[in-house]
């Protein structure tokens, strides 16, 4: 576990830098975003990617749970669950990508790229902790977890939380704070 901490530790300084830039570029410019595009709408597709993965943080934690309970078949259920709203999330995260119209001038200006390097970081992070959770489940399919010996499950329910923090983060900044501040009236609806 202590090698999962270390790991995380330098996650969090990872993703500190990538705000710490985006902050910079947002306050070393007089319009934030810069104009000449339209943000990422915060809904639907963001909201219900934001509901999925929040969602595999809970399975994730109930399956953690199970096996310290020592129940086998319930952690395994679970851990399958997490693993597929993890993937759903990849794909509407894709989705969104690939008709955003950032995405298009990803370069265009320094907004869309920070959008773009900070989500799919993000992105490349999940697919990283669905590699990570595919392969306990592996070792659970294998008899190699139990209530006494899942540090491995452990190991992956922190890193699983990690990433749904980031993403809160995410997308409170790159699309409800964008959209509130282009004075989108999505964002009225909500009172921003």
């Amino acid at each position: 576990m202590m090698g999962m901490y270390i790991f995380l530790a330098s996650e969090i300084m990872f993703f500190g830098s990538l705000f710490a830039t985006y902050f910079y570029l947002a306050s070393s410019h007089t319009h934030w975003p810069p104009g000449g595009f339209t943000p990422v709408e915060p809904i639907p597709v963001p909201a219900v990617n934001t509901v999925v993965l929040l969602s595999s943080g809970v399975t994730m934690h109930i399956s953690h749970l199970a096996i310290q309970a020592g129940n086998r078949r319930r952690f395994i259920s679970w851990l399958v669950v997490t693993i597929v709203l993890g993937t759903g999330f990849e794909i509407g995260q894709v989705y969104e990508f690939l008709r955003a119209e950032v995405f298009r001038t990803f370069t265009a200006n320094e907004f869309a790229t920070a959008f773009f390097t900070m989500t799919g970081f993000h992105g490349l992070h999940v697919l990283g902790g669905l590699i990570f959770l595919v392969i306990v489940l592996a070792r659970a399919l294998g008899g190699q977890f139990s209530a006494q010996h899942h540090v491995g499950v452990a190991a992956g329910a922190i890193y699983w939380h990690f990433v749904d923090i980031v993403w809160v983060f995410l997308y409170g900044i790159l699309y409800w704070v964008i959209v509130a501040s282009t004075g989108n009236p999505v964002a009225h609806v909500f009172g921003f």
